[in-house]
């Protein structure tokens, strides 16, 4: 089978961060052999002012400890963050709170939107860079490097795409329909021809943000994303 797209988008990575408990340094991904991620820790964020750092939960503090990474040059580009969840452990006792008294706290609800982290670094920063949040479900990964290489043809000379994700809280954990993990990780995306995204491709289960990343840090010719429409990305060749 041809692994040659019939429709294209391009993009090379430029850079990248990622951060899960037990890979905490640029070193331990590059040797990373694509086993999930597990464990309760989480990254400080020293780079961000401590009254907004203190507003994030777990999952804004991995997304955030990528986004201020050494490695992502941030300068004010369009930046994309895509989860498949966000923030569940949030929306849980808000949603009992509602059910029981009929209310929630607007501070809590302020930072269970899918788009406050976001919020959160771009105050930090003091930039007004456009942003966009995604939750695809299983199509997450896809949705947000789709997002971005769209971007990309649009004009844009850099995108920052970062995915975050963590285990569905107790209470959703029989709906679960797949292995997850606690990772954050950003892309820093720019115009070229490393790799291509485009239909063509039989694909038998949805890629994940880490596959992505494992691909993406790999030699691999291509990686398919997505059961629905063949979705795949294939590497050029060197």
């Amino acid at each position: 089978m041809s692994t040659t797209p019939t429709s294209t988008l391009r993009f090379c990575l430029r850079q990248w961060s990622a951060w899960a408990p037990g890979l905490e340094t640029r070193e331990a991904w590059s040797g990373w052999d694509g086993t999930l991620p597990h464990g309760d820790a989480s990254p400080k964020v020293d780079a961000m002012p401590a009254m907004l750092r203190r507003r994030a939960d777990r999952l804004g503090k991995m997304t955030l400890e990528t986004l201020y990474a050494p490695d992502i040059a941030y300068h004010g580009q369009p930046l994309i963050h895509a989860s498949r969840h966000g923030e569940a452990t949030r929306t849980v006792p808000l949603l009992q709170a509602l059910a029981r008294d009929g209310a929630v706290s607007p501070q809590a609800f302020s930072m269970a939107v899918h788009n406050a982290t976001a919020g959160l670094f771009t105050i930090a920063t003091r930039t007004h860079a456009p942003v966009t949040a995604i939750a695809a479900g299983p199509e997450t990964a896809l949705a947000g490097l789709l997002e971005a290489c769209s971007q990309l043809a649009d004009g844009a000379a850099s995108v920052l795409l970062c995915f975050s994700d963590e285990p569905l809280p107790a209470l959703y954990q029989p709906y679960a329909d797949t292995a997850e993990a606690p990772f954050a990780l950003t892309l820093d995306l720019v115009a070229g021809d490393d790799f291509t995204l485009g239909t063509g491709a039989a694909c038998t289960e949805d890629a994940t943000p880490l596959s992505l990343l494992h691909f993406l840090l790999g030699g691999e010719t291509a990686l398919p994303l997505s059961i629905r429409g063949g979705w795949q990305i294939v590497r050029s060749a060197m």
